[in-house]
């Protein structure tokens, strides 16, 4: 006997409780279509008298049902199944005078004059009517169902075997009729079992509910041909849910996509192949736009997307498990999109193809507590591009997790510093390649997030090449914590308006803050420039110690992959290993910990270098002794020399890697100097006043304008002139006024 809280059909619970209390069952169900007279009569009564009782008649398939036209209104059939030699899809059916057979599409609503002769092939031209007799005609049989607005597959023949298209779209288009017929009220498809498909068209106002789904079939293979082949796609949408579905794109695209021809940037033989393609209904006039929800799915193997959503106002994406997509996991595309929400999802290994875990093309976007592992070129990316640059606005991303970025498309310059332009391999990334005046408004907040393993920049904030009347503005990044990422923890060039305050950049490859002409706040950060401790694990009682920076996976496990462990012996207690962890030995220290660039020859974002506040960072330098307070700019830590395109200015701070006299210590230095370098100097000059030119290592500053002598300066205090031009002895040494050591 079943427990309370099991689930039990119609049929189910006919049989459990006999003919006498089938007249309960209308009311417990609470169905539209069946009352608790209509259900005593279809058992009890037949019109000549009401008091002898009736049997229900039992056919075993549609086939059998065909031919057969009831005896009086309100007569029941029931079905066993719906294809010859199966139990799935059957039912009750009630018989209708008045129902024109007009109506008839082979699942809710059937003809017994339609022809079809039992076969999966014949199902499309039995949909349609095929073969029907009396068109002109009533006379059909309705289904009866639990709720009058819910729909299956099964009702249409499905049975999870073979191709399916035309059934599972049997079952959507008799929805859509359904639902104009009732004022637009919104039908439920449930979908209990895999349905292979080569792509579906869904309606406004549907509400798609699994636990099952869609598979896209085997022969579906990608063309760059073809615009669009997505599993589901509904365009021109307002409401729509779909709840916790499953769709597979098919894992075989993998194979299919790493063919050449779809590894080529844009990838337009891949853009239509989504697992879900929304597109809305968005217009300026309609204020009440509805909601496009998508919400706990699996969506797995897309050659495409995992979702995709446009052209709509609001949207809510949460929840949802998604994996292997060739592009991104969810895309919001580029043609006006507003209020949306992406949180919440599990998004790994997407981008195989090219994209990564989310990609932005919105405005109006919360994008927070998604968790994105080992995806390709990015594990978030804000991108102005194309026609929705002009949209690209009003952006929060918080309180991701993203681990283990891998960067695909690699610069094969052999440049290391090729990541400062590129949104290649970045945890979170801002790119600003479609510039229009309104695309420098961007409104958008980076908050919270936790970034490990991106093999380029762990937050990369990129404006476009410089366009003084086009630079965007207004990006706060703020307590993220960015560690162990190949390139730069944070990189931000060509913006202005930012507030990048409070992060914790860790050990990342080239340097921890990289600033390039950028106007605003950069302070209070913390960086700690090297991973002082290797990782240890333990597996299967063995204890290890990573020997390379790595995301774990199966083929990076411990025992598996000598390249990434090494066994160690030691009492520590160990955590065990996991995947989807990043691992890493002892690093030596960030090459800079913090870089800022500054261009006085006419590119900067307003030709002052006081446009950017550069103060109050933390940066711990060699060891955990090393702690500098209120820095601005940080040279080298270990060796080298000033870095090409490092300036200073008079005021900043710095550490400075030349030790002091005697010392092996680097020293902290107040600059007293002038923000440009001087060139040599030359006989036959032409030089104005306060001009400064370099000889035998010495500075001089021009007291006159003319044109130079013969007679190089050599003085070392005082004015001299070169026979034409006086110069004035700038003092070098003091230059750097010395108020603090390192490492004491």
């Amino acid at each position: 006997m079943r427990m309370a809280g099991q689930g039990m059909n119609r049929r189910q619970m006919l049989a459990a409780l006999g003919v006498a209390g089938a007249a309960s069952i209308g009311m417990m169900y609470g169905q539209e279509a069946v009352s608790q007279a209509s259900v005593i009569g279809s058992v009890y009564s037949n019109p000549d008298n009401p008091n002898a009782p009736k049997t229900v008649r039992c056919f075993d398939d549609v086939t059998c049902l065909l031919g057969f036209a009831g005896e009086y209104a309100g007569q029941q059939v029931s079905l066993k199944g719906y294809r010859p030699g199966t139990d799935i899809g059957g039912g009750l059916l009630v018989w209708d005078p008045a129902r024109p057979k007009s109506a008839h599409n082979g699942g809710t609503i059937i003809s017994p004059t339609a022809a079809w002769d039992g076969t999966a092939a014949g199902l499309p031209s039995f949909f349609s009517g095929g073969g029907e007799t009396n068109p002109s005609g009533s006379g059909c049989w309705v289904r009866l169902k639990e709720r009058d607005n819910e729909f299956s597959p099964e009702s249409f023949g499905a049975s999870g075997t073979g191709n399916e298209q035309s059934m599972v779209q049997a079952v959507l288009d008799a929805a859509k009729v359904w639902s104009v017929q009732h004022g637009g009220k919104r039908p439920v498809i449930r979908f209990a079992g895999i349905y292979t498909v080569n792509g579906v068209l869904v309606y406004d106002g549907f509400v798609l509910l699994g636990p099952g789904g869609l598979k896209r079939d085997d022969g579906i293979i990608p063309s760059s041909s073809i615009v669009s082949s997505s599993v589901i796609f509904g365009n021109g949408i307002k409401d729509i849910d779909i709840f916790e579905l499953y769709v597979d794109g098919n894992d075989r695209m993998q194979g299919v996509m790493s063919d050449p021809v779809y590894r080529q940037g844009n990838n337009a033989g891949a853009l239509g192949y989504q697992n879900i393609y929304i597109i809305g209904k968005f217009t300026n006039a309609d204020r009440d736009m509805g909601t496009i929800r998508i919400q706990n799915c699996r969506l797995v193997n897309s050659p495409g997307n995992g979702i995709v959503v446009n052209n709509h106002s609001q949207a809510s994406i949460t929840g949802n498990h998604i994996e292997r997509c060739g592009k991104n996991g969810v895309y919001l595309a580029q043609t006006h999109g507003f209020n949306t929400t992406v949180s919440g999802n599990y998004i790994r290994e997407c981008g195989f193809v090219y994209g990564g875990g989310i990609g932005i093309a919105h405005a109006h976007v919360n994008a927070s507590g998604n968790v994105i592992v080992s995806c390709y070129e990015y594990g978030i990316l804000i991108s102005s591009t194309g026609v929705g640059a002009r949209w690209n606005t009003d952006i929060t991303v918080s309180s991701n997790n993203i681990r283990g970025v891998k960067r695909q498309l690699l610069d094969n310059s052999g440049d290391p510093e090729s990541f400062k332009a590129s949104s290649l391999g970045v945890g979170i990334g801002y790119t600003q390649v479609f510039v229009t005046r309104a695309s420098t408004r961007l409104n958008v907040a980076i908050t919270g997030n936790s970034i490990q393993g991106a093999e380029g920049s762990g937050i990369a904030c990129l404006g476009a090449s410089y366009v003084a009347g086009f630079l965007p503005y207004g990006i706060v990044i703020s307590a993220n914590s960015v560690m162990l990422c190949g390139s730069a923890g944070l990189n931000v060039r060509y913006v202005r308006g930012l507030v990048c305050t409070g992060n914790m950049a860790t050990a990342n490859g080239f340097a921890d803050l990289y600033i390039d002409e950028v106007s605003g706040s950069v302070a209070s950060n913390t960086v700690v420039c090297k991973y002082p401790v290797a990782d240890r694990v333990t597996l299967g009682g063995i204890k290890y110690e990573a020997k390379k920076r790595h995301l774990s996976a199966a083929d990076t496990k411990p025992g598996v992959n000598a390249d990434c462990w090494t066994v160690v012996q030691t009492s520590e207690t160990l955590p065990e290993w996991h995947e989807d962890e990043v691992y890493a030995p002892v690093l030596a220290p960030s090459t800079y910990g913090i870089y800022s660039i500054y261009r006085p020859g006419g590119t900067a974002v307003s030709g002052k270098r006081s446009d950017l506040l550069l103060d109050l960072n933390h940066v711990e330098g060699v060891d955990n002794s090393n702690r500098l307070s209120n820095v601005n700019l940080v040279r080298k830590l270990v060796g080298g020399t000033a870095p090409t395109g490092l300036p200073v200015r008079a005021g900043d701070k710095i550490y400075y890697d030349a030790p002091v006299s005697g010392s092996s210590e680097g020293r902290i230095c107040l600059f007293k100097g002038v923000d440009t370098p001087a060139a040599a100097w030359g006989g036959g000059q032409t030089v104005a006043i306060g001009e400064r030119r370099t000889n035998a290592g010495k500075l001089y500053e021009a007291v006159q304008a003319g044109t130079t002598g013969t007679t190089a300066p050599v003085h070392t205090s005082g004015n001299v002139s070169d026979g034409a031009v006086v110069w004035s002895f700038v003092d070098t040494v003091a230059i750097f006024e010395e108020f603090g050591q390192i490492g004491v």
